[in-house]
């Protein structure tokens, strides 16, 4: 009998709560996500922080509150300056006054459920070592996570320290990759069986994203992928019954 893949909540359930927030995450546990992907970055006090974008510009209420710091990179914030920004009212009125999380946030919130947390670490002008021993002390020892990048230095980074380290990419990993590498989160639209084949072969798992078509959705599954990442965890659980 062939398992059906593990649902990725992307960013939590970012169809309809905001992104990288506490609230998303929880949702998406609720809907029965089997993993929890968001991204990380530095802050300029050595904080890790749940954000996307290089800048808090498009998810938070930064443009009213400190004009003066629009555009500049989530590197150039403290925590107590993005503690004081909305990160909710931008998705909807019902989460205003949402906080930016700190990773530790996510563990303290998330104590007690069995989910997998996927930690994407976005590039930052940070050492890579000093980027991932951060991410791993505000983990606090939690043993279901994954820490993954498209930033090759960061994820080479996490190799030596960390049991699951995930290579995220548009392509197809090369040869290399695949011996060196435990996870693959790839592009849907890059994903074979060849290249499920490959990874498999060399003892990996490979997960799609971002897909929220049922169809797509079924597809991977029948190409026999593990995983597959959607912003809307209610929409794809029926697409694996």
């Amino acid at each position: 009998m062939t398992t059906a893949p593990r649902i990725t909540a992307h960013r939590g359930q970012s169809a309809t709560h905001p992104e990288n927030t506490i609230p998303a995450l929880r949702e998406a546990v609720r809907l029965g996500a089997d993993a929890l992907e968001f991204d990380v970055q530095p802050t300029a006090d050595g904080s890790i922080v749940l954000m996307h974008d290089r800048s808090p510009l498009r998810t938070t209420n930064i443009r009213h509150v400190q004009t003066s710091k629009v555009g500049l990179s989530v590197q150039r914030f403290t925590l107590a300056e993005l503690a004081q920004l909305d990160a909710g009212s931008w998705k909807s009125p019902a989460f205003a006054g949402t906080p930016v999380p700190t990773l530790r946030d996510v563990v303290h919130a998330l104590r007690g459920t069995e989910v997998r947390l996927v930690v994407e670490m976005k590039s930052a002008p940070a050492d890579p070592r000093s980027y991932v021993r951060a991410v791993l002390e505000e983990l606090g020892g939690h043993s279901r996570v994954t820490l993954m990048s498209f930033d090759r230095a960061l994820a080479e980074a996490a190799l030596p320290v960390h049991h699951a380290v995930g290579l995220v990419t548009r392509g197809r990993p090369n040869a290399t990759d695949i011996d060196r590498f435990d996870e693959f989160h790839v592009s849907a639209r890059r994903v074979d069986r060849a290249l499920v084949d490959r990874v498999h072969a060399g003892g990996g798992t490979l997960t799609a994203w971002t897909v929220d078509d049922p169809r797509q959705i079924e597809r991977l599954a029948a190409l026999g992928v593990d995983g597959i990442t959607t912003n809307d965890v209610s929409a794809a659980r029926p697409a694996l019954v």
